[in-house]
């Protein structure tokens, strides 16, 4: 499994687990599912309501530094708010597009989604982010990033898929669902 991988899923799972409540939604399960493709698979289920015990274990600063690193590139958060509220205010769009050799990016808004794509290598990723849940993750003031705002709307979303890797042998899959078991 690549670091590359399981970083993602990493970063996923402790994006959905830093602050969703149980009162608003009971019923409501985090899936993890990594499967290698060779003898190793990890299935991790967990009810919003233990998510809740978690939430206090991750901070909702974006850094010391308040800078987000996103492929060696430092953003403010205040400057990705800014982008978030121009992007926002646009028609249905791919937005940024990358093709090179060695990999294809697309980001683009459709359908109330933020749309995140990526092939790299013989890896897939695909994320799906309601755009209700980055307006809440950037409500904080200055350089803060609300989680738990951005989870708490992530649950008032309910059911869905967050996270699809595609690997060379190996998947990752993210969701949230009414069910106590991966489906």
């Amino acid at each position: 499994m690549t670091r590359k991988t399981l970083a993602i899923a990493a970063f996923a799972l402790g994006f959905a687990t830093t602050g969703a409540f149980a009162a608003q939604n009971e019923t409501l399960w985090i899936h993890v599912h990594v499967k290698d493709g060779k003898d190793s698979n990890v299935s991790i289920n967990l009810p919003v309501s233990l998510v809740e015990t978690m939430a206090g274990s991750i901070s909702t600063k974006a850094g010391e530094d308040s800078q987000l690193r996103l492929n060696d590139e430092d953003i403010s958060v205040a400057d990705l708010r800014k982008m978030w509220n121009d992007v926002r205010r646009q028609p249905d769009a791919t937005f940024i597009t990358v093709d090179d050799t060695h990999s294809k990016v697309r980001v683009a808004k459709r359908g109330g989604d933020l749309i995140i794509r990526s092939q790299e290598k013989g890896e897939n990723v695909e994320m799906k982010i309601p755009a209700t849940v980055v307006d809440a993750l950037l409500s904080a003031p200055g350089d803060q990033l609300d989680v738990a705002a951005g989870l708490r709307a992530l649950v008032r979303h309910g059911e869905g898929e967050l996270v699809t890797v595609n690997g060379t042998g190996e998947t990752v899959r993210i969701w949230i669902d009414d069910s106590a078991e991966s489906r």
